[in-house]
């Protein structure tokens, strides 16, 4: 669907045409990713009522390091493909395409090894490091069939691992069988066989470029794109997450877990927030390619309505938990008011994100990467400078804190590269209306 799909009618205000196209975008694009926070929800649940709280933090540690492959993996392959779009260079796909299977297995290679250094059994390390291998792999597929118009693959890939996770997890648990080996296992199969809707033709293709030309063809786009854009998610990844690896490594994977029960409560407007940047990326970089900066106006407020819709509708799942089914996520040995309180600051942080991501996504389809850069390298020296001191300071509670000042930087210096690109960018465009 795009924003063409929906038209305006005569007698019907445009105010409330653009409200409708908005709803329905939205709407239909995140029916997968809001199955797939409900099932991360739940087994977030799972794991947290029948294991112990060392396991719960791991699982959870894991659940961070994901979403930072899913980054990662965007950032080396999607976002080239995606700047292909604007260049018409037909040579960056195959590239990207072999360049996928080493990331996902160095990816894995690596959280297994940090679930280890954590103290994890050497098994359900392996478990979960494939499962974020084959994790990471489906987001890939995920944001091509983004790109390549397949959004039904897309949706289908996250109603498969959704349904096999509410469906698996939940019964091991009433019959007594959850472990924290089992749910490793439920965890991979339902990213192995999430896989699937993707069709024969699509991994036909990707295991082709196996044993077609080398990673060498990769190194112009690394040099060219794609260092900015991982360098960007990297020191993102600092700004955003820092206190899970700190609390992690230094406190323990325990004392990671009651941060982890905010970042349980937050996980639908969190998904969203990583979900909606592959649907808007191609399309900001189509706008751009035409020069079209009403358009491009126009999906960056739609971008945002539909990030503070998630946000808000997060906020009022907390409340109702938090006010009316405490004992549904409080574990023994947490209060209410030490969740409440994390949840708060955790609130405020997702918040200032929903409203930077449009921007960062926009300078990201520009091919701002050297700002994006520059940016996370200053907002992440704040986050880990004040987080590192606020833990060893005040604990792992007041380390969020530190992640907050991180975000407000990046909300600061975002308004700022997106004014002064718009201004660049603002002449050229009018001249080419002039002369089209």
């Amino acid at each position: 669907m795009t924003h063409a799909d929906v038209t305006w009618r005569p007698g019907e205000s445009r105010g409330r045409a653009s409200l409708l196209r908005v709803a329905l975008r939205y709407g239909i694009t995140t029916t997968g990713p809001v199955a797939v926070s409900a099932a991360h929800f739940v087994a977030s649940l799972v794991f947290l009522r029948n294991l112990s709280t060392h396991e719960f933090g791991l699982f959870s540690f894991v659940m961070v390091v994901v979403s930072f492959g899913m980054s990662l993996a965007g950032a080396l392959i999607v976002v080239p493909i995606t700047q292909s779009l604007v260049s018409g260079d037909d040579a960056v796909r195959p590239a990207c395409y072999r360049m996928n299977w080493l990331v996902c297995g160095a990816f894995a290679t690596l959280l297994g090894l940090a679930l280890w250094v954590s103290e994890a059994p050497p098994r359900e390390a392996l478990l979960l490091g494939l499962f974020g291998a084959a994790f990471a792999f489906r987001w890939f597929a995920r944001s091509l069939a983004y790109i390549d118009a397949r959004m039904s693959a897309a949706i289908a890939s996250d109603f498969v691992y959704s349904l096999l996770l509410v469906t698996l997890l939940p019964a091991l648990a009433l019959t007594h069988h959850m472990t924290f080996n089992h749910g490793s296992e439920v965890m991979l199969l339902a990213a192995l066989l999430a896989l699937l809707p993707f069709g024969r033709a699509f991994f036909a293709g990707q295991l082709a470029q196996l044993r077609q030309g080398t990673l060498k063809a990769y190194l112009p786009i690394f040099r060219d794109v794609s260092r900015w854009s991982t360098m960007g998610v990297i020191f993102t990844e600092v700004t955003v997450n820092i206190h899970a690896y700190l609390v992690t490594f230094i406190s323990g994977a325990g004392s990671f877990a009651l941060l982890a029960l905010g970042m349980l409560l937050m996980r639908p407007a969190a998904l969203v927030q990583s979900a909606l940047p592959d649907m808007e990326r191609p399309a900001m970089a189509r706008a751009i390619a035409r020069r079209d900066l009403a358009g491009l106006g126009a999906i960056a407020r739609h971008f945002l309505y539909g990030l503070g819709a998630a946000w808000a509708a997060n906020i009022l799942l907390c409340v109702v938990l938090l006010l009316f089914f405490p004992a549904l996520i409080l574990k023994k040995g947490y209060s209410l008011d030490a969740v409440a309180l994390v949840a708060a600051i955790s609130a405020a942080i997702m918040l200032l994100r929903a409203v930077r991501t449009p921007m960062a996504v926009l300078l990201q389809a520009a091919g701002e990467f050297k700002a994006l850069a520059r940016l996370g390298a200053i907002s992440g020296a704040v986050s880990l400078t004040a987080t590192l001191a606020l833990l060893l300071a005040f604990g792992p509670v007041a380390s969020l804190l530190g992640i907050l000042l991180g975000e407000v930087a990046v909300v600061a210096r975002c308004l700022s590269l997106v004014a002064a690109w718009k201004r660049t960018h603002a002449a050229p465009a009018a001249e080419a209306t002039v002369h089209g």
